[in-house]
C-alpha cells in the first residue's frame, strides 16, 4: 500500500474540521501561505507543528504521522503524546463543572449566593475571551453552556 503524504493527510484532517487554511493556521500560529506549502507538500512541518498539529486533530504525533511520507528521523524525535483540549474547551469544560456543582446546591440556602458568584465570574471571564479562533462546535457548546448558567441564575 502506498504511502499518504503528510501535505494529504493534514489537509484531509483540516478539512474534515471545516477550517479553512487560515483557521489552521491561527491555531498554529503559522502564515496561511505556511500552511498551503505544508499541505502541498512543498515543505515539511517540523516536530513542533506535527505535535500542534496532532493536538488540534485529536491524536497523538506518532498517529498523525503514522503511514505518511513524514520522515523516519524526525517521527523518532515527535513526543508520545501532545495537548488535545484548547484553551476555550478547557473553559467549557470548568463552566459545565461548574453548573454542575450548582445543580448539587439546588435547594440549599446558599445556592442564589454561589449562582450570583458564579454568573459575576463567568460574565468576567466572557467579557476577555477571544473567540475568533474558537471552531463552531466550540461556539456552539460555549452557548449552550453560557445559557444552562443563565437558567441557573434566574
Amino acid at each position: 500500500m502506498a504511502e499518504e503524504s503528510i501535505g494529504k493527510r493534514i489537509a484531509g484532517l483540516r478539512q474534515a474540521q471545516g477550517w479553512t487554511q487560515q483557521n489552521l493556521a491561527a491555531r498554529l500560529a503559522l502564515s496561511r501561505v505556511a500552511v498551503s506549502h505544508i499541505e502541498m507538500d512543498l515543505s515539511i512541518p517540523g516536530e513542533r507543528t506535527i505535535t500542534l498539529l496532532a493536538g488540534l486533530f485529536k491524536m497523538t504525533p506518532f498517529d498523525l504521522v503514522d503511514g505518511t511520507t513524514y520522515p523516519q528521523a524526525k517521527t523518532e524525535r515527535l513526543p508520545e503524546v501532545t495537548c488535545i483540549y484548547t484553551a476555550s474547551e478547557m473553559e467549557i469544560i470548568l463552566l459545565e463543572n461548574d453548573l454542575a456543582w450548582l445543580k448539587r446546591l439546588a435547594g440549599q440556602p446558599q445556592y442564589r449566593q454561589v449562582a450570583a458568584e458564579l454568573w459575576e465570574d463567568w460574565n468576567k471571564r466572557w467579557g476577555e475571551e477571544d473567540q475568533e479562533n474558537i471552531d463552531e462546535a466550540e461556539k456552539s457548546r460555549l452557548l449552550k453552556a453560557r445559557q444552562a448558567l443563565s437558567q441557573a441564575c434566574r
